[in-house]
């Protein structure tokens, strides 16, 4: 009995734990395309990516929103502030509305050569401001070194 129960309450913190994942970072590429994406494996769930097409010189920062709080904007660009270490950029972010999913994104190109992304690498964080809203991730584990190898062009 005992032996039963010891086996039950293992199991259900491993299930526990599966169902309380945390995001981390993960790397994908393929011949195309590059991702550094922060969020949970095979989930919906992606706090922030950053992915480029292959050997082109430029990153893509993609933040999901809201799409309600992105209607409610009704502006097709928004400056969206990022800041990691002591660099810190304003770019000109695209609001691309999917109006049938409860999340949207604003999504901005910055050129591989750019200080900020360089500054990604010595940090342990990255800030992002879009509007009010500001929003701050780890960048432990991130392989920015890794995925600017794949974007700058050759």
């Amino acid at each position: 009995m005992k032996r039963s129960v010891l086996l039950l309450i293992a199991l259900g913190l491993l299930a526990g734990k599966a169902i309380a994942q945390e995001r981390e970072w993960s790397l994908d590429a393929s011949e195309d395309e590059a991702y550094l994406i922060f969020g949970v494996a095979d989930t919906e769930d992606v706090g922030v990516s950053l992915w480029c097409p292959v050997k082109k010189g430029e990153v893509s920062l993609f933040v999901p929103q809201p799409t309600e709080v992105l209607q409610k904007l009704k502006r097709k660009t928004i400056p969206i502030k990022v800041t990691a270490g002591k660099v810190a950029s304003t770019f000109t972010g695209k609001v691309v509305i999917s109006p049938d999913a409860a999340t949207s994104s604003v999504e901005t190109q910055i050129p591989v050569s750019h200080p900020l992304l360089k500054a990604m690498q010595g940090a342990d964080r990255f800030e992002v401001k879009l509007g009010k809203e500001d929003v701050v991730f780890p960048l432990y584990d991130a392989d920015i070194a890794g995925l600017l190898d794949l974007c700058v062009k050759k």
